[in-house]
């Protein structure tokens, strides 16, 4: 057996076309197939460690994000879905908070049931002050009643309107939204049916009130092609026709206990990510004349990072996250229902905003502090939590740059026109603050950006071969030669050998030699 290894090694080195491989087999002396053996390892080597290389940058960073070649117009995506949430929450032609508290913490009388429990469902929408156990924290009922239905009750609904110059859309197009603030308005969101999975949420109270349904239109699929451009949710079309608000603010219902601040906070989303007012906002003052131009940035994903796994690639395609509560993956949606997972872990009940089942029970007015708690910890101190929920983005996703430009408003103006309709001068100082806010698109076009493949397996193997090929001379042949004579010559000569007594004889015949010896 070593005759024959030796013999086929003597072959191949004579033959291969690697590189080497021939002055080891040809070199006279032993000192120079040493040299040539020691320099044929020293290739392996550097080209294993360059191999290495490749293959770690072809593992690590497969994937670039560059812009596409030509603009998309805006008329192809939706409009931004705009969610107001006014500071001042709490109509005074229904509840004097400020009356109510001192009431019952500071004077020896007792509010009515009802009061009461109103008193503590509105104090959950108030500032963190009243939240820290060292002032009054310690002294609130371990349950709190119908917290929704109370904030339902004293809510402003006259405070936000919206039109274009030529028309309102007003009618139906401003819905009502649950969040953390309390109840906000929304405009171009989705409905419960599209934002919400069937059978999960308890019936107690709506998150939405938004009825019309999203029609061939999805964030990775964009609008179906034929759709009519009277659809919902609803598209712009630039800054020629800009979507307007008006904020108006009556001073009677500017508490100044409960929050302290008189301002608008604004969300602009996706119509499909459900809005988190603490993460993302922009604040408007009040008496001001608004205009915030909007640049949108839309990353989509190439069909040819399908077949990657989601770590390589950073990100989820809808089909491949299933998350609990909402119907549609996307990095906003997974953080909230990651929030309310960590709260409920941690505080045995959720926020009043917060997605829940029928079993979950609503925190009480005392038990914020503990949902304050849990949203620190969450955010800055754990990480094995945060690792968990495995909120990566969306593989589609749309973003929305704000530009703000402001001034003081012409209250003499707008005192003017309001006096055509009162058939008297109009005193806007009596009845309150007026702030209208402008949204249009900065531009009719922008460029959006693709995720694509930077270094795919043809590209892994190509670079494979060039480096195999400079080191030490490597080709697809080559890689044949090794096959054959490392497996596929030494079977056909155990094949073709006389077997005896169980062993294999392997006959060798070499040519005649010069003298006429074999």
């Amino acid at each position: 057996m070593q005759t024959i290894l030796k013999h086929l090694f003597e072959e191949f080195c004579s033959s291969t076309t690697i590189h080497g491989m021939h002055y080891i087999g040809a070199s006279k002396t032993l000192l120079g197939r040493i040299g040539w053996m020691i320099a044929f390892v020293f290739s392996v080597l550097c080209c294993g460690m360059l191999i290495q290389n490749v293959y770690q940058k072809w593992d690590n960073n497969p994937v670039i994000v560059s812009f596409d070649d030509a603009p998309t117009p805006v008329w192809k995506i939706p409009f931004p879905a705009i969610t107001v949430c006014p500071e001042d929450k709490i109509s005074a032609d229904v509840m004097n908070f400020t009356e109510d508290f001192y009431t019952h913490f500071h004077t020896n009388k007792t509010l009515r049931e009802n009061r009461l429990d109103r008193l503590m469902a509105v104090l959950q929408i108030c500032d963190g002050f009243f939240h820290m156990n060292s002032f009054y924290g310690g002294k609130y009922p371990n349950e709190t009643k119908e917290v929704v239905s109370f904030i339902d009750e004293v809510l402003i609904r006259s405070s936000v309107m919206c039109g274009y110059e030529d028309e309102s859309c007003n009618e139906g197009r401003i819905s009502e939204t649950l969040t953390e603030d309390g109840i906000c308005f929304t405009y171009n969101g989705f409905s419960a049916k599209d934002m919400f999975n069937d059978g999960v949420l308890h019936d107690q109270y709506e998150y939405l009130s938004e009825t019309r349904t999203a029609v061939n239109w999805s964030m990775e699929n964009g609008y179906a092609p034929g759709t009519p451009f009277e659809t919902y949710p609803l598209r712009g079309t630039g800054y020629a026709l800009p979507l307007q608000f008006e904020l108006e603010r009556d001073t009677r219902d500017m508490e100044e206990y409960c929050t302290g601040r008189h301002r608008f906070k604004i969300i602009l989303h996706s119509p499909d990510e459900y809005p988190l007012p603490f993460a993302k906002h922009l604040m408007i003052s009040l008496d001001q004349d608004v205009e915030i131009a909007i640049r949108p940035e839309i990353l989509v994903t190439s069909e040819n990072l399908l077949s990657y796994s989601p770590n390589r690639r950073q990100c989820f395609f809808n089909n491949e996250r299933q998350l609990k509560f909402f119907r549609v993956y996307n990095q906003n949606n997974c953080e909230l229902e990651c929030i309310t997972n960590y709260t409920l872990k941690v505080c045995g009940c959720v926020r009043f905003s917060m997605p829940r089942t029928e079993e979950t029970r609503v925190c009480s007015t005392a038990e914020q502090q503990c949902i304050k708690e849990a949203y620190r910890v969450l955010q800055m101190y754990s990480k094995d939590q945060v690792m968990a929920c495995n909120c990566m983005s969306a593989c589609s996703s749309i973003k929305f740059h704000t530009e703000i430009s402001q001034s003081a408003n012409d209250k003499a103006s707008y005192e003017l026109r309001l006096g055509i309709f009162y058939g008297k001068p109009f005193d806007s100082g009596a009845f309150g603050f007026y702030t209208p806010v402008k949204f249009f698109y900065r531009e009719t076009e922008f460029l959006s950006m693709r995720r694509g493949e930077l270094f795919g397996l043809t590209d892994f193997i190509a670079n494979c071969g060039g480096i195999l090929g400079l080191c030490l001379g490597i080709s697809f042949v080559s890689l044949v030669e090794l096959l054959y004579y490392c497996a596929a010559l030494p079977l056909l000569l155990v094949k073709e050998g006389t077997c005896h007594n169980g062993k294999v004889v392997i006959v060798i015949v070499k040519e005649k030699s010069g003298d006429g010896r074999f």
